[in-house]
């Protein structure tokens, strides 16, 4: 009977060395016991499989939305998440004949008849004009163009007041600067242009209302669309973008808001100001 009990004493001391070495590997490893459980032999162990599957770790990266929001996104490029500015809908006539008239214009330039933006870019332009009202009249005339229509739109207009109309749907291609325009949002800024480029800029940098609505609207598009801010550029700097494409060989003979005039506007894109 001794020897039987000194028998159980000697297994069961032998048992728990062997649990002690195991939970010794684990923690020199840091690999949790089910873990290695798992990894050993998975089929052995769906429950445990599924529900490590459907808790993650608080490691893991959260899935982004697919779509942003409508008044802010998270911030990429400079600054913070950028809420969308006081914007008044004066929409021109965009019916179907003008769609179609688009559509045409951007089958032969860009191969392909869908009007539906793609937004990479944004393209500043000014009125050369005194007032909103004649540069909505000229975009509603649809008038030709270098002899082919649609007539030239942009998707908005910042007035002297600050005041931001939209023209069209942001949805939809305007025609506003050649061989971007399937790609790019237009923003014209209500300014005389005779006294050449740099002093129209000028004028609507010193010009409170209009600069503060300019920098907002420009930062929401971008966040909204995720575009860079190095996308952000002057119709006189459009023939240089990575992504001008025009099948008619088109270029741009414009000069509004030359590479000077853009850095100084992006540094106060980038500093919110």
């Amino acid at each position: 009977m001794a020897a039987v009990v000194a028998g159980v004493v000697v297994v069961a001391a032998l048992l728990v060395g062997v649990v002690s070495l195991r939970h010794s590997r684990d923690r020199q490893t840091g690999v949790p016991a089910v873990a290695a459980s798992v990894s050993i032999a998975p089929s052995a162990q769906p429950a445990v499989a599924a529900t490590a599957s459907a808790a993650p770790t608080s490691s893991a990266t959260p899935t982004a939305s697919p779509t942003p929001s409508s008044s802010a996104v998270p911030a990429y490029t400079v600054g913070g998440p950028a809420p969308r500015p006081a914007i008044t809908k004066d929409f021109i006539t965009f019916d179907a004949q003008r769609r179609a008239e688009m559509g045409a214009y951007a089958l032969h330039h860009y191969g392909s008849s869908d009007i539906h933006i793609d937004p990479k870019v944004i393209v500043l332009h000014y009125t050369c004009g005194s007032a909103y009202a004649s540069a909505h009249a000229t975009f509603e005339s649809d008038a030709p163009n270098m002899g082919v229509k649609p007539g030239v739109v942009s998707q908005f207009v910042i007035d002297k007041d600050g005041t931001i109309y939209q023209q069209i749907p942001l949805a939809y291609v305007g025609r506003h600067t050649v061989g971007l325009n399937h790609v790019a949002f237009g923003i014209e800024c209500v300014e005389e242009c005779s006294s050449g480029d740099a002093q129209a800029v000028s004028a609507i940098m010193h010009r409170k209302p209009q600069l503060k609505s300019l920098v907002a609207l420009v930062r929401w598009l971008m966040y909204r669309y995720q575009i860079s801010l190095s996308d952000v550029i002057g119709h006189g700097m459009a023939n240089d973008s990575p992504y001008f494409r025009d099948l008619e060989g088109w270029k741009n003979d414009h000069t509004d808001w030359s590479q000077p005039q853009i850095l100084l506007l992006r540094t106060k894109v980038r500093n919110g100001q």
